[in-house]
């Protein structure tokens, strides 16, 4: 019998014509393989129905009339995932490697430890969501690694898990300045601040015209800039990290000029092949991470990292007060020098006090505690994609 307490992976194997009843209720992306192997492994079956508002009983009841009196859930299915990391994309694959590798090297250390390392943008607009309607710290992984002002920052998820100090700061050395001079650390010590992502603009040339070469935030906000930018995003959702710091020093105003100067969404994977190039679709203003810009060699494309500093979106750590000592080993790993010393390959700055920053400016434009603490974080992104969304549907 189906309680709710099932992962998706055993509701999968349980029986595969379930899988159709999760897509006629939008949920089929879940069940999609790739995803049954990762997250499918963690995520209960109540909260994925929860945190899309359909009804658990009636939802659980209608599998079960259909489940065979042979079947059985198998037990001991529901794994502990001790280390999730969702990590930005111009840091996944080689943090990932170098982590794997340091795991195989050490085997003795870390044979029993279960862990999942993707990209952050296969989870922004999956698991996270999920978030919300999590009311059990043993459904979360002890040591978590997330991207960006996501649902990790949002009230359901500080009520339950943050104000009950489930999860405390890790600092084995006081941090390299280069952030913390911004405030970077969270004050309250729950958070770990590990890294930030620079977001920055990426001018090209030809298309810029005569228009004045953009050098702070405030202006591409002007008219002349009208479809003329694009950052991540896609048709219906666009990126929050870029558009907070906007709302923060205008408010709605610069939300509803950045929809119209927004020329489309995408990943900056895409948005490196574009700038420079002839091709209609690209366009004068990339916003992109600075990983990313440093890509580009065209001659006629210029990176601004803006006077008023690249946007900091954060890359972070929770890690369960009570698992701090089981997990002393992967964390000494994380804060290795070793693995500092990637970060800085890869353009990322780095609390690791041996490391320098001298690749990096020293601008740096960070929200800040007071605002991600004074404000219902969730509800305001909705509120900014929503006025976004109005003038950009009307375009």
């Amino acid at each position: 019998m189906i309680t709710g307490n099932e992962n998706l992976l055993q509701i999968s194997e349980l029986n595969k014509e379930y899988i159709s009843v999760f897509e006629q209720h939008g949920l089929g992306n879940y069940f999609k393989p790739e995803n049954l192997s990762k997250t499918g492994r963690f995520i209960r079956l109540n909260t994925l129905l929860t945190s899309n508002n359909i009804n658990s009983e009636h939802f659980i009841n209608k599998l079960n009339q259909s489940l065979s009196e042979k079947q059985e859930v198998k037990e001991n299915d529901n794994e502990t995932l001790h280390f999730s990391a969702m990590l930005p994309c111009g840091l996944r694959n080689p943090f990932k490697e170098l982590t794997e590798s340091y795991f195989e090297e050490n085997k003795a250390l870390f044979k029993d430890l279960n862990y999942m390392m993707e990209g952050n943008v296969n989870h922004e607009l999956s698991y996270y969501p999920l978030l919300d309607s999590i009311t059990d710290e043993n459904e979360l992984p002890d040591v978590i690694m997330a991207s960006d002002i996501n649902n990790f920052f949002h009230r359901p998820f500080i009520h339950r898990f943050i104000e009950n100090d489930v999860f405390e700061a890790v600092e084995p050395f006081i941090p390299n300045h280069y952030l913390q001079k911004e405030g970077f650390a969270d004050p309250n010590k729950h958070y770990t601040m590990y890294t930030a992502n620079m977001l920055v603009m990426v001018v090209d040339k030809n298309k810029l015209g005569d228009r004045k070469m953009p050098k702070k935030w405030d202006d591409i906000l002007q008219p002349e800039f009208e479809n003329s930018i694009i950052m991540r995003g896609e048709n219906d959702f666009f990126c929050n990290a870029v558009m907070l710091p906007f709302y923060k020093d205008h408010g709605f105003e610069a939300i509803k000029i950045l929809a119209n100067n927004i020329k489309s969404g995408m990943h900056p994977a895409e948005m490196v092949k574009l700038a420079g190039k002839e091709d209609d679709k690209g366009t004068a203003i990339y916003i992109m991470p600075y990983f990313f810009s440093k890509r580009i060699k065209d001659k006629n494309v210029e990176v601004v990292w803006p006077e008023d500093g690249a946007i900091a979106s954060p890359v972070f750590l929770l890690v369960k007060k009570d698992k701090k000592e089981q997990h002393k080993e992967l964390l000494n790993f994380l804060f290795s020098k070793k693995l500092a010393e990637l970060l800085k390959q890869r353009h990322f700055p780095v609390i690791h006090p041996e490391i320098d920053h001298k690749d990096l400016p020293e601008t740096v434009k960070w929200l800040g505690w007071d605002f991600l603490n004074n404000h219902y974080i969730g509800k305001l992104k909705e509120d900014i994609q929503e006025t976004f969304m109005e003038v950009w549907n009307k375009k």
